[in-house]
């Protein structure tokens, strides 16, 4: 195209445009302005000021099929996406006038296929819309003396490469005044494309939420008006978490309609997060949840389940129930709505093309909520699933323990009628599966699959017969790759050892500034020595600072690959528990330390930052709080008995972790003492360590004594 048509289609500089049109002679206005040209001829000096110059060449026809811009638009398409001012429409009609076939033309394949109209309407340039209309439809009056009409529903009804109309960009704008005007002129747009053919108006109305758009096509489309979506949908499909009723009203039978995947509305509704209450699991949810059919206030899903019953036995594609989907998406709302005994109860025992009930889907997904729910309902028809086994012979015990959920396996293990012993096809039980999952090597201890597999051994639960237990490890337990486990270890220790300088530099900081400063007499010594709070401050920076170095000298150790590997793990394992002791005795000296500053002039908010502070000490402890759930579980499946036994261990470990804030607040008072259980704690924490460390020793002084195989 050339340069000075698109600047001037660009403007709506209707006069440039003209001239460049009708060429030099038709250009003359009043206001041009005369200026002298001097002309170069290639043969002789330049022409005098003044001098006329040469007749310029012909001007060519500058709206052939070949003038376009690079995306393939003509000069019609660029002028009706610019604007709907007075100077574009004169300009999109001097175009028409000399090149009447653009006004449906398509834009080339870089364009998208679109033609002016398109451009317009997406735009929303109304004006100029208006006004390719009437070219339309003027020139349907003058070639075939008619309405008009068949030539502007032409020009309406053209789709471009995504098979839509210009209604469509109507829709997609969200400018409710121009899809009244275009399908009052058309009142029929509304059923482009015809079902199956592609994105109806509709639709994308209803998907975009622009509700009174698509009230606005119902009503003047009437019963012509098009539901179809791409894939096979319908309108119902987008609508159904938003307009279902609406369009349920207007058309009953889109409820059992189905997609390209075989997926109905209601497996769109089960499959929605919008449904999804996992984000609460307060008591009341759950108890309004497990009685859906007592709102006064019907949801989509009722409505859809009103208008076809059948359709929570309906599989898609892949050969899923809506059931399976909602136990997949966590949409607990909806698998209780299909379980109540007024709906459709039997579908818990729906199985999908792996065999497997909604159970087994929300297990192997980690939904809790839904496991939950399953497993504390007391209905023949869940109790029915809970040991229901797939085609791969595992129950949802199995799938909840491969999956590492932890919460899911809890809620499956708390209710008796749950076996522990079943098999699946490979031979092996929920016991032997976790032992599988552990990972081998370095890892975190307190993880969530070796609270599962701790939790299956207390409960008593029982490995496989089908093979041999050296057999067993063969096959299934992971082996460890040193290799690997020293490059982890390695990485691991270098953000560890900067932890730990940190805590050693901090508290070595601190030590020789004391808060409060130091006395005017007695030689230097703190103001506030001899007071109960800065004893137990400097107790718990002098613990810190042991604590961190330990961690320090540890970690050398253990980030050298010419140690021993297991001596390595050891000591790394060993510079965690001191971390843990270092950062929990800096808490405590941050605590006292304000205290101290600030309990002179404000003891109330001294004392509300000191038990804040204090507070993370135990909001961030995980493995007390898993450490008694995973009693309460046990105590739920076996009784009361099996506290006595894993209660007074998990006590015990407990208060050897505690041990640190009896040495810091007891010590002011009993040094001795509680300097007597400092140490006693750390040669506890210490005699497995030093056990496998001279067992180290002994087998490098003698050769031909065996090397230990553990720690």
């Amino acid at each position: 195209m050339d340069p000075r048509l698109l600047r001037a289609a660009r403007r709506g500089d209707f006069a440039g445009l003209e001239a460049l049109l009708l060429g030099a002679a038709a250009a003359a206005a009043p206001n041009q302005v005369a200026i002298d040209v001097v002309v170069v001829h290639h043969h002789g000096a330049p022409a005098a000021p003044g001098q006329q110059a040469p007749e310029a060449a012909p001007v060519p026809h500058l709206l052939d099929a070949a003038a376009t811009t690079p995306q393939g638009d003509s000069a019609l398409h660029v002028v009706a996406a610019s604007g709907d001012g007075e100077g574009f429409l004169r300009c999109a009609r001097a175009i028409y006038r000399h090149a009447a076939r653009l006004l449906d033309r398509p834009s080339a394949s870089g364009g998208g296929g679109d033609t002016p109209l398109h451009r317009a309407a997406r735009a929303g340039n109304a004006a100029m819309v208006g006004c390719l209309l009437d070219m339309a439809r003027q020139e349907e009056e003058e070639l075939a003396g008619g309405t008009g009409g068949s030539r502007v529903a032409e020009v309406l009804e053209k789709r471009n490469a995504r098979q839509e109309t210009a209604l469509h960009d109507a829709v997609r704008l969200g400018d409710e005044q121009l899809v009244r005007h275009l399908m009052s002129v058309h009142p029929r747009l509304a059923r482009v494309p015809a079902p199956g053919g592609g994105m109806s108006p509709l639709y994308l109305a209803v998907s975009l939420r622009h509700d009174r758009i698509a009230e606005a096509l119902h009503q003047q489309g009437g019963d012509e008006v098009s539901y179809s979506g791409p894939a096979g949908q319908t309108a119902l499909h987008a609508a159904v978490l938003r307009s279902a009723e609406k369009i349920l009203e207007w058309n009953k039978g889109l409820a059992g309609e189905a997609d390209a995947s075989s997926s109905t509305a209601l497996h769109f509704a089960a499959a929605s997060p919008e449904n999804n209450p996992e984000t609460d699991s307060s008591s009341l949810l759950r108890r309004c949840l497990r009685s859906p059919s007592s709102h006064g206030r019907r949801t989509p899903t009722q409505l859809l389940l009103e208008a076809d019953p059948s359709l929570p036995f309906r599989p898609d594609g892949d050969g899923e129930y809506p059931i399976h989907v909602a136990a997949a998406a966590g949409n607990l709302r909806l698998v209780a709505l299909l379980l109540d005994e007024h709906c459709c109860p039997e579908c818990a025992g729906l199985r999908d093309a792996r065999g497997r009930t909604f159970l087994h889907v929300a297990a192997d997904r980690g939904r809790q909520e839904v496991v939950g729910f399953a497993a504390d309902d007391k209905r023949a028809v869940a109790a029915s699933i809970l040991n229901a086994q797939d085609d791969d012979g595992n129950t949802a015990l199995h799938l909840a323990v491969v999956a590492g959920d932890l919460g899911s396996f809890w809620c499956l293990l708390r209710n008796r009628e749950v076996r522990l012993d079943l098999a699946n096809n490979d031979g092996l039980t929920p016991v032997d599966l976790s032992r599988s999952t552990v990972p081998a090597g370095l890892y975190y201890k307190t993880s969530a699959r070796t609270w599962i597999l701790w939790s299956l051994v207390e409960s008593n639960a029982l490995g496989s017969n089908f093979r041999r237990n050296d057999h067993f490890e063969e096959e299934y337990v992971p082996k460890k790759d040193e290799s690997a486990e020293s490059k982890k270890m390695t990485e691991s220790t270098q953000m560890l050892g900067v932890g730990a300088v940190l805590v050693a530099a901090v508290t070595f900081a601190v030590a020789f500034s004391p808060p409060g400063g130091y006395g005017g007499n007695g030689g230097g010594a703190p103001a506030l020595a001899g007071q109960y709070p800065f004893d137990a401050f400097m107790y718990a920076v002098a613990i810190a600072f042991a604590y961190s170095m330990l961690a320090t000298f540890s970690l050398m150790y253990s980030s050298t690959a010419a140690v021993d590997w297991k001596l390595r793990r050891a000591y790394f394992e060993r510079s965690l528990a001191w971390m843990r002791q270092s950062t929990r005795s800096l808490l405590v000296a941050f605590a006292l330390g304000v205290y101290l500053v600030l309990a002179p002039v404000s003891r109330t908010t001294a004392i509300g930052i000191m038990v804040s502070a204090s507070g993370t000490l135990f909001l961030r402890n995980r493995e007390v709080l898993r450490m008694l759930m995973c009693a309460y579980v046990l105590h739920k499946r076996m009784g009361i008995m099996v506290l006595a036994r894993i209660g007074v261990p998990m006590a015990v470990v407990q208060l050897q972790s505690s041990l640190i804030f009896v040495v810091i607040f007891g010590a002011p008072l009993c040094p001795p003492l509680c300097l007597l259980v400092f140490v006693g704690k750390l040669v506890h924490e210490d005699v497995s360590f030093l056990r496998y460390f001279y067992d180290i020793l002994d087998a490098l002084l003698n050769p031909t004594l065996p090397t230990p195989q553990g720690v």
